[in-house]
């Protein structure tokens, strides 16, 4: 669905490129480590339409700390999406946020690139200059649906969008979701729009899906181990004044689009 509302991830992901904790000595514990999330799919027997994760899909981080508020955006996706239409509660699918985009904004001037730098380097998805694989990614994989405000969505009564009938659902998404070589689990509302060319039928696959969070998704920074380092991914202390500037968390949104997968 375009927006994956999932999570994703991500975009999580993008918040934590900025800081670490907010202390050195916060009680608040790792999560587990992991190298890959297991695949989610739709099961077998229902009948799932197959769509594609927008690559140009975008997440938004806000990371509000004692003297500095953190902004900035991720402007790449990946990943795929089953939409079970009879039973969106059955819906599964895996999106990925791609934190080497991550770029901030906070300035309005030069020192976000400066920043950038940092924030990718803290999230060691690009250190001196290079991509860093294993970390490149932050992964929501969906597990679960409920709170939804229509099952089937061909019962749902459309909208007008420009030259578009459109449906949209509300839904949780919860999943698990991959973040520094770290899996915590997460639970995000979102709003699923399906989009359909004008006089479609009700039950025809739409064009394409988009999702959008309906709240910020919160990323505890200090849980998936994002830290001060140097420009070559070296751990450094902290410092009185990376600790007045650096937030506790980041508050994500997704904005995500998907397209029949051919």
């Amino acid at each position: 669905m375009r927006n994956a509302a999932l999570l994703f991830v991500p975009a999580i992901l993008l918040a934590l490129s900025s800081a670490s904790c907010s202390k050195k000595d916060d009680p608040t514990p790792l999560a587990p480590s992991a190298t890959a999330l297991a695949s989610s799919q739709a099961a077998a027997a229902t009948k799932a339409w197959h769509f594609a994760i927008d690559p140009k899909g975008v997440t938004h981080v806000d990371m509000p700390g004692v003297t500095e508020h953190i902004v900035g955006d991720t402007s790449a996706a990946d990943g795929t999406l089953d939409v079970v239409p009879a039973d969106l509660s059955q819906s599964r699918g895996t999106v990925k946020v791609d934190l080497t985009t991550f770029t901030t904004h906070t300035f309005g001037n030069s020192h976000d690139a400066d920043q950038t730098e940092h924030a990718r380097t803290w999230l060691e998805a690009v250190v001196d200059g290079k991509t860093n694989e294993a970390m490149r990614w932050a992964t929501l994989a969906i597990r679960s649906i409920d709170g939804v405000s229509a099952t089937d969505v061909s019962k749902v009564a459309p909208t007008k969008d420009g030259g578009d009938d459109v449906r949209t659902v509300s839904m949780t998404v919860h999943g698990d979701m991959l973040v520094h070589g770290h899996q915590i689990q997460k639970d995000e509302p979102v709003d699923v729009a399906f989009h359909y060319a004008a006089g479609s039928p009700a039950d025809g696959v739409p064009t394409r899906v988009t999702i959008k969070s309906r709240q910020p998704l919160r990323i505890v920074l200090k849980e998936v181990d994002v830290q001060p380092r140097d420009t070559v991914g070296a751990l450094t202390a902290w410092t009185t004044r990376l600790i007045s500037k650096v937030a506790e968390f980041a508050d994500v949104t997704v904005e995500l689009s998907a397209t029949p997968k051919l």
